[in-house]
């Protein structure tokens, strides 16, 4: 008798076709191979539709099958229609029209992280409906979509951590004072150049604690201005290279300059070494343990 195992995946995934969702599901619990054939045949799972209620259910290995899958509608069902014990949410190139009253579920929601990695945002910016739904956000990391200026003015007051790698001008940044007057983490990857806006930080966001930053462009005595901000205690630098000789921008050694070794000497003296500089970043922003 034939194996499994020596029987062709095409032979296999040509008989899972004519299964029902239910009955792919069951197949999956069988054994490790078939659930492995099943998991990384996405047209297998063209049109599944997934409802997701009791989150303390899932571990990190149901996550990793949900994006094996490119499961592309999930409901999320409200036992009693309370809000969900949901405190982190990460959206991927997500650009869709949502409701206030939609996101009403969501209203505890701490953490949103959005990534624009691919797809280009329409005229109407999502994000505001987003914002003015969840007023008891603390952390919001938006990467990519539209430029800060379109959603600066409605950031709810009760953001501790801001991670923004959008288009920034320094007028974007006071507004985000204005509105976050207690920010205590910052993440800034502005895609304009980002030498005039390290010269703010301290009077704009006095309370930082953590401050990740790239220090290319930005004069020496810029970066040491950095000493003012009295609550610092943990600086990123995420542009940690340089280049050894003018004429051959194409040799770059991926380690801190001479210049830069000795401006974070000289802020360290400045702020008895209260502050802690990382000079390297090995963190991928999609990074999670969920998927």
């Amino acid at each position: 008798m034939t194996s499994v195992l020596q029987l062709p995946a095409e032979l296999w995934l040509q008989v899972f076709s004519f299964l029902s969702w239910r009955d792919k599901l069951s197949v999956r619990c069988t054994c490790s191979h078939f659930r492995h054939l099943l998991d990384k045949s996405r047209p297998l799972w063209r049109g599944f539709h997934i409802v997701l209620q009791q989150f303390s259910r899932y571990n990190h290995l149901f996550w990793r099958s949900l994006a094996q899958r490119h499961v592309g509608i999930v409901s999320v069902r409200s036992a009693g229609g309370s809000a969900l014990q949901l405190s982190d949410l990460q959206l991927l190139n997500y650009d869709a029209v949502v409701t206030h009253e939609a996101l009403q579920p969501l209203s505890c929601l701490r953490s949103l992280s959005i990534f624009h990695l691919y797809s280009v945002p329409g005229p109407t910016c999502h994000l505001q409906t987003w914002l003015m739904a969840l007023p008891q956000l603390r952390s919001l990391s938006v990467h990519g979509g539209h430029p800060l200026a379109v959603y600066a003015d409605i950031l709810p007051s009760s953001l501790l951590s801001l991670t923004l790698c959008v288009d920034l001008q320094p007028e974007d940044l006071q507004v985000v004072s204005h509105r976050a007057p207690h920010l205590q983490h910052l993440h800034l990857e502005p895609w304009s150049a980002s030498s005039n806006l390290v010269t703010l930080l301290p009077h704009l966001f006095p309370h930082l604690r953590t401050l990740r930053i790239r220090h290319h462009h930005v004069s020496d005595g810029d970066f040491l201005r950095l000493q003012q901000l009295q609550h610092l205690d943990t600086l990123e630098l995420l542009d940690s290279y340089y280049r050894p000789d003018p004429a051959d921008p194409s040799w770059v050694v991926n380690e801190p300059s001479p210049r830069l070794l000795q401006l974070i000497s000289d802020l360290q003296d400045l702020t008895n070494h209260r502050v802690r500089v990382i000079t390297s970043s090995h963190r991928d922003p999609l990074t999670c343990h969920c998927v």
